[in-house]
């Protein structure tokens, strides 16, 4: 209670006190800490705590008579009025000339128990009840009953009056409270609403980025974890090998990304490692249906040890798409004092959820659109190296070799994915080259050279009109340029050259070098490093030379081989074609 009613309620002679709804346990409000002197008569003009605060403290030793008679009257009203929570108890006699009025107490709509004004009058001072308590309590009952005559109504009808003053005042306490309680629950709520609003919003925005599928879901699970008060959230995917279906809805992995299936996405601190967590999850995961999500707590679902493995409670909810269960979004070990899962906690999660089944299914689609587009760009420079049976998958060489060429000097994913569709399609100007030069064995004339050379310019001019290759065009014009200035078309040196072009120039001479021409044979790999090693920081850019000397070159010996039996050509009968 705070001190301005307890100010108010003393002026009046009331002790406040609670009570369960039924009255079967009644609690007095403390008024004063310490415990009166019998010594201490001295007479006071005005009514404060203290001058009531010790016969609270007394009434409460006798709370056990007193409650008894606060129940009957409870029950009695209740006779009376079905509806309690609308009725307050009038004034009644609860012990000799003790008189007590009470006020519900309703939480939520329900009837949780009743505050009570209790008024003794003067005349109780006089009771056998007074004089039982205060030798129980080893106080001398004349000298309290002289110290608290004062602060005590006189007559009977003065305190009636004074509990329904009392209530007044405990009733504006109790909509205060109340009041208090709504404001702080809605400023919790508007607090959760703006970051739920944040997390998603941010959610949204970078669901337009569909070539970073894992990034994205990183993100969502660490923004996710920021925002929700617990130790680790994660997703696990379908499409794990061995995975089956586990509730009214089928999993499956069709709708996730490549790069995303069967994968376990963690953020936090799980307690557990990424290896139990992964044969744990991949078990909700098979238990997961489209009916909804679910809160696992020990002996629920799951056996107890993975409830601590995971972190008690786990909230699962299930991503879906189109009647398939895509994976499952978890959230474990929630911290703080209520360690209960709320609503609020499952709706977060749930519109999460939500946001990455329709990301997953924009991602997927890109993913088939580009595998379509890649693979028509590998069908179109497959068929222009088709042109010469020596230069058979070539720009699929090329491509690779350059993309793992980028990876190794720490450009970014997407770089690197670009890197690869600029090798794919250095070499399509060569369509514009005749065939009879392409095919001619034997050295080239300068003719003939001049009209190769023209292949970089043509290549740029067929691309240059389709937007999704604008930024690969500077691989595709440049990548016969030299780090000194002496290539083609354009004669750029060193860093000038764009670096996509300073890729594929390496990777296109590795691959030159490393196969069967028809004026020559292919070079041994240790031969052609080490002429690379010598045009380091004259055909080519030296601090990628020191890259490229250390890749594993195990992927590009492997389509070496695929092109050959493609071909129908070993390398015994390349060497006689030779």
């Amino acid at each position: 209670m705070d001190t301005t009613t307890a100010a108010q309620l003393a002026a009046l002679g009331v002790v406040s006190a609670s009570t369960d709804a039924n009255g079967g346990s009644i609690l007095f409000d403390p008024l004063i800490a310490s415990r009166p002197n019998d010594s201490d008569t001295r007479p006071s003009t005005t009514t404060t705590t203290a001058d009531l605060g010790w016969l609270a403290a007394l009434l409460a030793s006798g709370r056990r008579l007193i409650g008894s008679h606060v129940q009957r009257i409870i029950q009695s009203r209740r006779q009376q009025c079905s509806d309690a929570r609308s009725q307050s108890l009038p004034p009644a006699e609860i012990a000799p000339s003790c008189w007590a009025a009470g006020i519900p107490i309703v939480q939520r709509r329900r009837h949780v128990g009743w505050r009570l004004a209790i008024v003794p009058t003067t005349s109780f001072l006089n009771s056998e009840l007074f004089l039982a308590l205060s030798g129980a309590a080893g106080l001398d009952a004349r000298a309290l009953a002289g110290r608290a005559r004062d602060a005590l109504t006189r007559s009977d009808d003065e305190a009636i009056r004074a509990c329904r003053l009392g209530l007044l005042v405990i009733g504006q306490q109790l909509r205060q409270a109340e009041l208090t309680r709504t404001v702080e629950s809605l400023g919790q709520q508007l607090a959760e609403s703006y970051e739920e609003l944040s997390l998603l919003y941010t959610i949204s925005q970078r669901m337009t980025v569909v070539q970073q599928p894992r990034r994205f879901v990183q993100s969502s699970c660490e923004g996710l974890l920021e925002t929700l008060p617990y130790r680790w959230v994660g997703v696990r995917f379908a499409g794990g090998a061995g995975e089956t279906a586990g509730g009214a809805g089928s999993v499956g992995g069709s709708g996730v990304p490549g790069s995303l299936r069967g994968r376990l996405i963690v953020a936090g601190s799980p307690g557990a490692s990424l290896e139990t967590m992964r044969s744990l999850t991949g078990r909700l995961l098979a238990e997961a249906s489209m009916d909804g999500p679910s809160v696992l707590e020990p002996g629920e679902k799951v056996e107890d040890g993975w409830c601590a493995a995971l972190g008690s409670p786990v909230l699962a909810h299930p991503i879906c798409r189109e009647g398939h269960v895509l994976g499952v979004m978890l959230a474990g070990g929630k911290q703080g004092d209520d360690r209960a899962a709320s609503s609020s906690d499952m709706k977060l999660l749930g519109a999460t959820a939500s946001h990455t089944g329709i990301f997953l299914e924009n991602a997927s689609l890109y993913e088939d659109m580009d595998a379509m587009f890649l693979g028509t760009l590998e069908a179109i420079t497959s068929s222009i190296d088709a042109k010469d049976r020596y230069t058979c998958g070539h720009s699929r060489r090329v491509a690779q070799l350059s993309q793992q060429l980028a990876s190794a000097v720490g450009l970014d994913e997407e770089t690197v994915r670009r890197v690869h569709v600029a090798g794919l399609v250095h070499d399509v100007g060569k369509i514009g080259v005749p065939e009879s030069v392409l095919c001619k064995p034997g050295r080239l004339t300068d003719e003939e050279f001049a009209l190769v050379k023209q292949h970089p310019e043509i290549g740029h001019r067929i691309l240059k009109d389709i937007p999704q290759l604008r930024d690969v065009l500077p691989g595709v014009l440049h990548h016969h340029e030299r780090w000194d200035g002496e290539g083609y078309p354009s004669g750029l040196a060193g860093e000038s050259i764009p670096l996509f072009a300073r890729l594929i120039a390496l990777a296109d001479s590795f691959d030159a070098m490393s196969s069967t021409r028809t004026y020559r044979s292919a070079r041994d790999r240790s031969w052609v490093l080490s002429e690379i090693v010598r045009c380091s920081g004259k055909q080519f850019d030296p601090s990628l030379v020191s890259a490229f000397i250390h890749m594993d070159f195990s992927e590009y010996d492997r389509l070496v081989a695929e092109h050959r039996a493609a071909e129908g050509l070993s390398p015994a009968r390349l060497e006689e074609a030779a």
